[in-house]
């Protein structure tokens, strides 16, 4: 079965783990929308498609062809020059025009690999539904990632902060299971691997995302 899972981007995965059972974020809780935000930021910049430079961020490289499904905040930030982050953030926070631009367009890249199914909504807006059983058996297979010998890839060390950061392990887990996932990543970001790195990576690009926010509360 490992091998018949497709590998997913961070941002493709974290909006199939984190999504409700009518393909939406919680209303309750602004992390959710937040985090994935924070993994397509992320996602842009370790393929040197963007940088920042201080509060801004421009463009750095073109979109590949894998993280086509990130081209609504790509394209919002292919300016001819660098925006600060809360001009972005403005657009792409938790009720803001774009955000729902941006998660219809990763739903639709999980459509394309049969892993969610569109559902129409008011406003012709439209949810992406997982596929039944495919966030739970990806997140089993996180988990034991994150618990194994080995430890998890990179990409994976980066989806378990978001996850984490987000409530979505909380929410989704067992208590044991989560507290397990948590200690397992506390482990990790002191080891300066690989894996660690791209946590540490995650958790900036969190943290940065919501300090802009918040300062523009």
């Amino acid at each position: 079965e490992e091998s018949l899972m497709t590998e997913l981007g961070i941002t493709q995965e974290y909006l199939l783990l984190a999504v409700n059972d009518r393909g939406r974020f919680s209303p309750l809780n602004p992390q959710q929308p937040i985090c994935f935000v924070a993994a397509a930021l992320g996602e842009l910049t370790e393929a040197g498609c963007i940088a920042f430079t201080g509060e801004k961020v421009g463009l750095a490289g073109p979109l590949p062809e894998g993280l086509r499904c990130l081209k609504p905040l790509y394209d919002f930030i292919d300016r001819p020059r660098p925006v600060p982050l809360s001009m972005v953030l403005r657009d792409f926070a938790p009720d803001g025009p774009k955000l729902a631009e941006l998660a219809e367009a990763v739903g639709e890249s999980l459509e394309a690999l049969r892993l969610a199914a569109p559902q129409r909504a008011l406003a012709g807006r439209v949810f992406y539904l997982p596929a039944a059983g495919e966030a739970a058996r990806r997140l089993e297979r996180l988990l034991f990632r994150l618990c194994g010998e080995a430890g998890p890839a990179p990409r994976e060390a980066a989806l378990a902060v978001l996850l984490c950061q987000s409530g979505v392990m909380a929410q989704k887990l067992s208590g044991a299971a989560a507290a397990k996932a948590e200690s397992a990543l506390a482990a990790l970001l002191p080891t300066g691997s690989e894996a660690a790195r791209a946590a540490h990576a995650a958790q900036d690009m969190t943290d940065r995302v919501n300090s802009v926010l918040c300062a523009g509360r």
